[in-house]
């Protein structure tokens, strides 16, 4: 057994650049990770994705914000739960109220994950975890098929 006291966890930074902005609480797991996050007003969670095997949750504190998906936008606030399931829609946190998005985040990965962009049609593939952590970020349109290059194909 474990016990975290959260509000003996100091804040780390997450992401920030341009409208993107929020730090994190690193709670505990390796399966399953865990986090409280914050994500001040006009701010955005990470462009707008889609994962193919990573399954993210995610539990509303305190304050209000949108989930964009390819259905539009939905209103989330305290007390709301959202399940991502791996395949399913591209989704983004959006902060257009007044007070800091308080929410408790967690995702089961395989240690693998494909994850799409469709706003900037880039793919970002990723296996293994840190320190051997391996990440690409291509553009899907880069693509090139499967036997090309290969000498013995020809």
């Amino acid at each position: 057994m474990k016990i975290v006291r959260t509000k003996d966890v100091p804040w780390g930074e997450g992401m920030q650049r341009g409208s993107y902005f929020q730090r994190r609480k690193k709670l505990a797991g390796d399966a399953i990770s865990c986090g409280v996050w914050e994500l001040p007003p006009g701010r955005k969670s990470y462009p707008f994705h889609k994962h193919n095997v990573t399954e993210e949750a995610l539990l509303v504190i305190s304050g209000s914000a949108k989930v964009r998906s390819s259905m539009g936008l939905t209103e989330i606030g305290p007390g709301d739960f959202v399940l991502f399931p791996p395949g399913d829609d591209a989704h983004q946190l959006i902060n257009d109220g007044s007070e800091v998005l308080v929410y408790f985040a967690m995702s089961v990965s395989k240690g693998v994950d494909v994850t799409e962009y469709p706003d900037s049609g880039k793919v970002h593939a990723v296996v293994g975890a840190a320190p051997n952590l391996k990440s690409l970020v291509f553009r899907q349109k880069d693509a090139v098929g499967y036997f090309d290059g290969e000498p013995d194909a020809e």
